[in-house]
């Protein structure tokens, strides 16, 4: 029963790491204030039918300076299997459009698991995230591709030589709708470095690694 648990608190990890389309790809101005609303997740196979995953955040951001945002997350989805997942952290622009043809973004994270569910052993678990991208405008939107870094601080019980990085690479596209609302599409390549047999859920993969994952955001300022 141990092993099975730590299984799906790996899985579960797995897919909460990669949900949630990347918003905070520019600095929004000091004292700002963004929220989204995400879903999407892996692609899975659902009567024949492939879908991604509906897997649901919301979240927020705030400009501390023109060059800084800070941002939280919560994983709504999470919370029907009694785990609670907040998200938070700060994304850092070194280059913007004052003196460079694109934008890029650092975005050091902390994702927090927290297991509600009775006979749990292990209820907290921190997940450090990083995660870096570069923007170019296109079309009156904004084109980006990036990559995602998760460290897990513990290894399951059931697997000792499980990796102790997750990497995922992404690309998107940003429609700007309108002064207030944006939309976001994205397609993730999640957990590229994890071959796919050391995942419990069947997931579409590239090559027998990770999961294919669409994911789409509406971002709304105020």
């Amino acid at each position: 029963m141990s092993k099975y648990k730590n299984i799906i608190v790996f899985v579960f990890a797995f897919l909460i790491v990669g949900c949630g389309a990347h918003t905070n790809l520019t600095p929004i101005g000091e004292g700002n204030i963004d929220a989204n609303i995400s879903l999407g997740g892996p692609v899975i196979t659902i009567n024949k039918i492939r879908t991604p995953a509906p897997y649901l955040t919301i979240g927020g951001k705030y400009g501390i300076s023109d060059v800084m945002n800070v941002d939280a997350n919560l994983h709504v989805t999470s919370l029907f299997y009694k785990v609670a997942g907040l998200e938070f952290g700060a994304a850092w622009f070194p280059l913007s459009y004052k003196n460079s043809f694109f934008i890029l973004a650092l975005n050091p994270r902390i994702l927090l698991l927290e297991s509600f569910k009775e006979n749990v052993g292990e209820r907290l678990r921190i997940y450090p995230l990083l995660s870096g991208s570069a923007a170019w405008t296109l079309g009156g939107g904004l084109i980006y591709v990036g990559s995602d870094l998760v460290f897990p601080l513990t290894q399951p019980d059931y697997n000792k030589n499980s990796p102790r990085l997750i990497a995922s690479i992404f690309t998107g596209y940003r429609w700007q709708i309108s002064d207030t609302f944006g939309f976001v599409s994205e397609l993730k390549w999640l957990g590229a470095n994890i071959p796919s047999n050391q995942v419990a859920v069947e997931y579409i993969n590239i090559a027998k690694y990770g999961a294919v994952s669409l994911l789409f955001s509406i971002e709304r300022r105020f």
